[in-house]
């Protein structure tokens, strides 16, 4: 049989046992004071995090797609105007807001996905007075799935069955977010989701050059890799030389010699106490 066609659910399974069996802790579901601990309103999401280690996310079987022997999940979302109001679409709004923060969270922190698939009726929402989709089936996939590509301005993403999360991973926010407050601070981070492929870029440079990622402070030389194996290939953080926050009102063009590879306990030495210090004096 086609692996495809093995992924079409034929059962409907609870959503509650197959996020146990993919290893989520639903411990807390059973003390929900509904009649059955499956009624728990948490079965109805769309999505479902387990910090540091994994996402799962309802995906439908009829949107997978397959290219030879890749078969995968492209998201292109229908822009603002989709957002409607009216009976049932709050819930709907923050569902479909839950799953595109899990998408990025899964892209930036290298986690893996876990595909509940499902089949049944889908919600139109072109439809002037949208119905709720109506489950029929539900199974785990029992491949992992990776985020390969996620896009910051439109939220289009896409998914891969079987894969690692990509190497190299968008590094981890800067220190100096910490110190940046007020009225500019939504300008700050929309500044920073938008110069997330020079990062990217820095950290490939890197790794075209060296073929590793090692701390650029002179007397550390950390390797995150070499300290922790597999789960910190591709991983380090990546530090402005000049703080974002000494930006001009207007923006300033970044180019990658203004950006370093960092670990991260340089990385917050260097910013501590609301400090930018050079990367030469910071180890005696």
């Amino acid at each position: 049989m086609d692996v495809l066609e093995q992924l079409r659910p034929t059962q409907k399974l609870l959503v509650m046992n197959l996020l146990h069996d993919a290893g989520f802790d639903v411990s807390d579901w059973a003390d929900y004071k509904g009649r059955y601990a499956t009624s728990n309103p948490k079965s109805y999401n769309w999505s479902f995090e387990q910090p540091g280690e994994k996402i799962a996310l309802c995906l439908w079987y009829p949107d997978f797609k397959k290219d030879g022997n890749t078969i995968y999940h492209r998201f292109k979302p229908a822009g603002r105007g989709a957002r409607r109001t009216g009976p049932g679409t709050a819930n709907w709004n923050k569902r479909g807001s839950d799953v595109r923060q899990r998408v990025q969270t899964a892209y930036e922190q290298r986690l893996p996905i876990r595909a509940i698939v499902i089949d049944g009726k889908q919600r139109n929402p072109n439809a002037a007075q949208p119905v709720a989709s109506r489950v029929a089936t539900r199974l785990l996939d029992p491949e992992p799935w990776a985020v390969t590509e996620f896009n910051y301005e439109t939220g289009e993403w896409l998914l891969i069955r079987g894969v690692k999360p990509p190497v190299p991973a968008v590094s981890a926010p800067d220190a100096e977010l910490s110190f940046f407050e007020g009225k500019q601070r939504p300008r700050f981070i929309l500044h920073r989701r938008r110069e997330s492929e020079l990062r990217r870029k820095k950290i490939e440079q890197a790794l075209a050059a060296n073929g590793k990622l090692v701390c650029e402070v002179p007397n550390c030389g950390f390797d995150f890799k070499e300290r922790y194996g597999s789960v910190g290939e591709g991983y380090a953080q990546v530090h402005h030389l000049i703080p974002l926050n000494k930006a001009p009102p207007e923006g300033r063009k970044i180019f990658l010699n203004d950006l370093a590879i960092v670990c991260a306990n340089c990385h917050v030495m260097i910013h501590a106490n609301g400090k930018c210090r050079a990367l030469e004096a910071l180890i005696a």
